[in-house]
């Protein structure tokens, strides 16, 4: 019998993007839709990278991280913000409590410090997401100081306020669930139809966004393949405290698309980590496929693997953790079964019909009415033989994981050995965007394998 023990979760709580009509104007006007047309036809940025441009800083909410913005940032560097004039702010959410600000202000205050030191200006634009936007609130209104270094602020599903913090210039982003809330002096918008998750990585809400930040139209909502090389880089933390992730390694393959393995002499990068889990850029062919692994000493070997990446990435996380040490664990393991976590930035619906994903594995679908309600915000699925006994039910969660917040799982055996395993993805019924990732059928008791699918197909 393979013996239980915690498995990591990667991204696994990580808020989502959906599409949706926004009541200030979803909908495109005729020379938007023209503009997307031709970015769709032409690969590269839409316009040199404008200096100009404020940096951007990113607050994540509870249990997440800073690649919750992800797909937002390569829509403002398809529209010519400088890539290295927006980051994020990675901190401890995983129990935020009235002491967290003590805590956390001075570490934002030296983030933002270190940009305006970069880029030679005073000032940035912050976008808090839930609690990240409560935080970043109560941060504007904690001091004059700390208020006048910044330009705006975006409040996305969890504004406090009951006026713009410290004075400072605000936009509120509201979901369905806050049909009346407004703030007096803001700007406020609401997005029906759109869960939580899907508040901030929407086409919609980044369209508010730009026009609030910039006072102009973005060129396109679309994400914009970069023409030859591109730069990825990012952090290993622990998650969910977000620290750095210790002595480790990082190596980074390049893949066979057809098989998931590594291709011969295909190690792209190699990096031993510092004490905040930073590495990179290297540099990567945007229409390739790529494994992260992060090897400690003692601990199975972390497997990471994404779909191409289209534009240079400076937001990529990999979340991993110890075992005994993470959120939602108790996945069963042994040398003849692969256990998978699969993440996406938007939740994972099983009950709406011809609305709900898929979500395959070897042609079976995870994603059962019971498995992934949309009440359930899902964002991360466990799939594991739960009783190691080569039989699964896929059609009931795991208890132990859907009791947990963001995340769902089910019992699914998956065969390890030298062969490939087939995940395949479509989002919301839409057949035209499937997506599917190959990855080697990894002996659980040695690896742990996390796959990312994008959220703005």
């Amino acid at each position: 019998m393979p013996r239980g023990r915690w498995f990591g979760l990667a991204a696994a709580v990580v808020l989502a993007a959906a599409a949706g009509a926004c009541s200030t104007g979803e909908g495109s006007t005729s020379a938007q839709a023209r503009s997307t047309a031709f970015a769709r036809e032409v690969a590269g940025p839409m316009a040199p990278p404008d200096t100009a441009r404020l940096p951007l800083l990113f607050v994540h909410g509870a249990l997440g991280s800073g690649d919750q913005f992800e797909s937002q940032a390569q829509r403002f560097t398809s529209n010519g913000y400088p890539a290295d004039r927006i980051a994020a702010f990675d901190y401890d959410a995983s129990s935020l409590t009235d002491d967290s600000p003590n805590k956390v202000f001075p570490q934002l205050d030296r983030q933002i410090q270190d940009l305006l030191r970069a880029t030679g200006v005073k000032k940035v634009d912050l976008v808090g997401l839930a609690e990240g936007a409560g935080l970043a609130e109560r941060y504007l209104a904690s001091s004059a100081g700390r208020a006048d270094r910044v330009a705006h602020l975006v409040s996305v599903d969890g504004s406090l306020a009951t006026k713009p913090p410290g004075g400072v210039p605000l936009l509120v982003v509201w979901s369905t669930a806050d049909p009346v809330h407004r703030v007096p002096g803001a700007g406020n918008v609401r997005f029906p139809g759109l869960d939580r998750g899907g508040l901030l990585t929407s086409t919609g809400t980044f369209r508010e966004m730009f026009r609030f930040l910039t006072g102009t139209e973005p060129f396109t909502t679309d994400i914009i393949a970069e023409k030859g090389r591109i730069d990825i880089s990012g952090r290993v933390l622990l998650y969910p405290a977000n620290a750095g992730a210790g002595k480790a390694r990082l190596e980074v393959y390049q893949l066979d698309p057809k098989t998931g393995k590594r291709l011969p002499k295909g190690l792209r990068g190699l990096f031993t980590l510092p004490a905040d889990g930073s590495w990179g850029p290297f540099r990567a062919d945007g229409t390739a496929s790529y494994e992260f692994a992060v090897v400690r000493s003692g601990e199975p070997v972390h497997h990471f693997y994404y779909q191409p990446f289209r534009r240079s990435d400076r937001l990529v996380r990999l979340l991993t953790s110890r075992p005994g040490q993470e959120i939602g664990g108790g996945m069963q393991t042994g040398p003849k079964q692969t256990d998978l976590v699969v993440t996406r930035a938007l939740e994972w619906w099983g009950n709406q019909g011809r609305a709900s994903d898929i979500l395959t594995v070897d042609g079976t679908n995870v994603l059962s009415p019971a498995v992934a309600p949309r009440a359930k915000l899902a964002l991360g699925v466990y799939l594991f033989d739960r009783n190691a006994d080569d039989v699964s039910d896929v059609m009931a969660p795991t208890p132990s994981h859907f009791g947990i917040g963001f995340i769902t799982g089910t019992d699914l055996h998956i065969p390890a050995g030298d062969r490939s395993v087939e995940v395949a993805v479509t989002p919301r019924g839409q057949a035209a965007h499937r997506g599917v990732l190959r990855v080697p059928a990894w002996p659980s008791d040695a690896h742990r394998v996390t796959l990312h699918f994008r959220d703005d197909d």
